[in-house]
């Protein structure tokens, strides 16, 4: 073989490894160009990664022999003395119809891909002698061994990509159930569109006053739903909300499919997609045409949206709706001993019953995690308090639930967060609820820690009495647990008398 023959070879073999990004495909096509250069007849790839001392080794990939491709992925064993470190002809029949399983082949030539592969090119007789293989073949098993494990990397980052897009996948679709059991929960009609004002969907209640069904609703407009002066009303006022991204709330009178004239309560306000860019309008839409009533019925439809915004809640982590039951009962109990009156009382109870609503845009991962958290968790999870605050602050309750949320862990030195308000600062619900809350956590379950025995909670509320917790509120949680046998809900009882003060 003469130099230029030489280098057209070595230039065929580099251009082959070089342009393969998966192992299967690089070991196939070597294989094959191996054996065009050589003329043999048929290839093996082996992976010993034990070294080449090994006894067994993986089949990778075999051409040009049926039974051996039959056989690929399997380990088999490795005759001693075919595997080497050294580029090598061997005329070995015996240790050949060893590995092979019959006496086809008389001759081979191994080539070592460092101490982890090794090809074996078979021959029936002596293989072409016109190549140099010592001057030939090292740069070129080089390569190759820098392919192959470039092979693996890229194949290794793909296979976590995928599994990446399969975890973001699920949660999507974790997210999307989610959404629309929400959606369904809210005891208003309620609906969202696109930009473009065409209906993406909406719960069971909006159906219900259209008298129509959802797949009715889906991909139409205004204008195609209600009557002409209507659909122009509503499509300004969608163009009012995208315009400025506020939200906005007004009251209009409509027709219902009865005929009658009706007064309804209309709010709307933009959503956003994954890049924080509007994605379209949700809306809710109440009938307030009683107005003698108006004012209770809004009232009561508001604590029901409260309440199933708690429900949906369940939809994702069963154990948070029940803690937030439990602390709902101690704190209205708490409040009771404190003297609150039935409408406070009211408002303390519904706000606990959503305290930990910010939890919703908290991984469920985190939450549910057997362990501690690490700093970077616990300061995730500590943006509930603003989250729940977010989400309810626009929402006219006759109560100040949204700031009860965001000052529920305010501690009575000002060391709790998010804002570090203390003392009288801190709405008195806020405190109570606090102290609620402490309690029924300290005494509960939590994936990363057994619950607290019941002295333990006690004495633990009296070490961080005016510390922490304003003194009032744990003055009267104290006296309900060992004055008055006070209970949680769906707590095993406990001997109060058991108790070391």
């Amino acid at each position: 073989m003469n130099r230029d023959q030489l280098l057209a070879v070595l230039y065929d073999l580099a251009l082959t490894i070089g342009h393969e990004v998966r192992l299967d495909a690089l070991l196939t096509k070597v294989l094959q160009r191996l054996m065009f250069h050589t003329g043999s007849p048929a290839g093996l790839a082996l992976h010993h990664p034990e070294g080449a001392a090994t006894d067994y080794a993986t089949l990778l990939k075999a051409i040009g022999d049926h039974a051996l491709q039959q056989r690929a992925g399997e380990r088999i064993a490795i005759p001693a003395g075919l595997l080497g470190k050294n580029i090598a002809p061997l005329d070995k029949a015996e240790l050949l119809a060893s590995l092979t399983g019959h006496d086809r082949y008389r001759f081979c030539l191994r080539l070592p891909v460092e101490q982890r592969y090794t090809i074996l090119l078979l021959g029936l007789a002596p293989l072409s002698d016109n190549i140099p293989y010592d001057h030939v073949f090292p740069p070129v098993l080089a390569n190759l061994s820098r392919a192959i494990q470039l092979c693996q990397d890229s194949e290794r980052l793909a296979e976590a990509k995928e599994k990446e897009h399969r975890a973001m996948q699920a949660q999507l679709t974790r997210s999307q159930i989610f959404s629309r059991a929400l959606l369904n929960a809210i005891p208003v009609a309620a609906f969202y569109k696109d930009t473009h004002g065409r209906y993406l969907g909406a719960n069971p209640k909006f159906c219900e006053l259209l008298a129509v069904k959802e797949e009715d609703i889906v991909g139409h407009t205004a204008d195609e739903l209600w009557p002409k002066d209507l659909a122009a009303f509503y499509q300004h006022s969608d163009r009012q909300i995208l315009e400025s991204r506020r939200p906005l709330n007004l009251e209009h009178a409509y027709r219902n499919p009865e005929g009658e004239e009706r007064l309804a309560l209309y709010a709307k306000n933009v959503f956003y997609d994954e890049k924080h860019e509007v994605a379209g309008l949700i809306g809710t839409f109440i009938d307030i045409t009683e107005r003698r009533d108006a004012e209770a019925r809004l009232k009561q439809s508001l604590i029901q949206t409260i309440n199933a915004l708690s429900s949906a809640m369940a939809h994702r982590d069963m154990s948070t709706a029940s803690h937030e039951k439990r602390v709902s009962d101690l704190a209205v109990a708490i409040g009771r001993e404190m003297g609150l009156d039935d409408q406070r009382l009211e408002g303390l109870g519904l706000a606990a019953m959503v305290h930990d609503i910010g939890l919703i845009q908290i991984p469920s991962e985190i939450l549910t995690r057997p362990r501690r958290l690490t700093v970077e968790e616990f300061d995730l999870l500590k943006l509930h308090s603003e989250a729940g605050y977010e989400i309810l602050k626009d929402i006219d309750l006759p109560w100040p639930i949204a700031r009860i949320i965001l000052q529920h862990h305010e501690n009575h030195d000002g060391s709790g967060y998010p804002n570090g308000v203390r003392g009288d600062d801190i709405l008195l619900e806020a405190q109570i609820i606090h102290v609620a809350d402490s309690m029924e956590a300290m005494l509960s379950h939590r994936p990363f820690r057994r619950h607290l025995e019941f002295n333990q909670a006690i004495n633990e509320l009296k070490r961080c009495r005016g510390v922490w917790y304003a003194p009032e509120p744990v003055d009267a949680c104290l006296k309900l647990f060992l004055e008055k046998g006070y209970q949680l809900p769906d707590h095993v009882k406990k001997s109060l008398q058991a108790a070391t003060l």
